[in-house]
């Protein structure tokens, strides 16, 4: 997983947080491994959980299970030159599970993301305050809800919580309120109509969707995603999504002149997330997975993937160094857009005062006197002198 830290918002933390949770009341003892661990030793284990693709397993025991959980990403999971390491491979969709198994030869199973239905509650507001929210991250590389919420803004008020809000250039109409404490989301999409997913687009090939989905929907919000693929096989073939034939707009403008057909969905939508969809639920299913893959022998693990680990993380320095770079550069080019923004203003007013000087210069009147002023010239007064007759010094 990528952090052990909550403030960074990450959400594998979430998701392993989630699912962690549900496996400990089973009786699993659970140790979350964060990237800034990854050089050290593993811990022995009898199963080892990678959600990660860049994790590389050079320290995982020979007798440990080694499995991957492919939430997300799934090109980059495929082209892994260990797969056959693995002993497992969970994905969260049945698409990623289907080209999971057409380059792996192991026990591919499907295991999609989940709810803490303890959390997500479905505590609401009646009615409910706010029309429309999204809680997505900015992690530097644009969003397709940035492009789409723009029409939706002219018309409608969103409020938009999430990381790296200073990165982020939105339209008025929006209000962006900066990032909230995880276990503070269920008041956020308590008090909402609406919900405004996006997947980014490694994710919107599988149908791999996001916490996002099902937590506003165990609090009784209606989510309205940027793809209906995936949905159908999670019983929420009733979300909305809009695309290529319908606007974000025309939906959102549909949902909220309805409030009756939209609330009786989104009821629908909740029971079917907090039945089906529960962590608890994810580790019955996680447990049905692992039990015949521990009965099976390991599969073998190449001597290299030591020297590979190594190699990754020295990758992964550089790789944080460059990150580092591209925000900066991110933001500078967010203040020179901002300048340009200035500058071009500072024109358009300078034209508009030359304009009207030129209208000044041209009137009759002003004419006139600018003839008169040239006609009257001053009468030079005599030059002061001394009592000896001489001119006196103006110094």
């Amino acid at each position: 997983m990528s952090t052990d830290d909550p403030a960074e918002g990450k959400g594998d933390l979430f998701v392993a947080l989630g699912l962690a949770r549900a496996l400990s009341r089973n009786g699993w003892g659970v140790r979350l491994w964060p990237m800034s661990r990854w050089h050290d030793p593993l811990p022995d284990a009898d199963v080892v959980v990678s959600m990660i693709e860049s994790f590389v397993p050079g320290g995982v025991a020979a007798r440990t299970v080694l499995l991957g959980w492919v939430r997300n990403w799934t090109e980059r999971w495929v082209e892994l030159p260990f797969l056959a390491a693995f002993d497992g491979f969970l994905a969260s969709s049945a698409a990623t599970a289907d080209e999971m198994r057409a380059r792996y030869d192991g026990p591919v199973g499907v295991l999609p993301i989940g709810v803490d239905t303890d959390l997500f509650d479905g505590a609401a507001e009646a009615p409910r305050s706010v029309d429309i929210v999204t809680t997505a991250n900015f992690w530097g590389a644009e969003r397709e809800l940035q492009g789409a919420i723009g029409s939706v803004s002219e018309h409608h008020r969103v409020d938009w919580y999430g990381q790296n809000a200073a990165h982020l250039d939105l339209p008025d109409g929006i209000v962006h309120r900066g990032s909230v404490p995880f276990e503070e989301l269920p008041a956020v999409y308590g008090s909402a109509k609406l919900v405004l997913d996006d997947l980014i687009r490694p994710a919107k090939a599988f149908g791999n969707h996001n916490s996002r989905l099902f937590e506003a929907l165990a609090c009784g919000a209606l989510p309205i995603t940027n793809t209906s693929l995936g949905l159908a096989e999670l019983g929420l073939a009733e979300v909305p999504s809009y695309g290529a034939e319908t606007t974000l707009v025309e939906v959102v403008d549909g949902l909220l002149v309805d409030d009756a057909g939209r609330e009786a969905v989104a009821g629908r939508l909740r029971a079917i997330v907090r039945d089906r969809h529960s962590y608890g639920a994810r580790a019955e299913s996680f447990e049905a997975f692992i039990a015949p893959v521990r009965a099976a022998g390991r599969r073998q693990r190449p001597d290299w993937l030591g020297w590979a680990t190594e190699v990754r993380e020295s990758l992964r320095t550089a790789e944080f160094a460059l990150d580092e770079t591209r925000s900066g550069l991110h933001a500078e080019q967010l203040r020179s857009r901002r300048l340009r923004s200035e500058l071009d203003q500072t024109h358009a007013r300078l034209n508009e005062v030359a304009t009207r000087l030129r209208a000044i210069e041209t009137h009759p009147v002003y004419r006139t006197l600018s003839k008169v002023a040239r006609v009257a010239k001053p009468v030079p007064r005599p030059a002061r002198k001394d009592a000896q007759g001489r001119p006196k010094s103006t110094e």
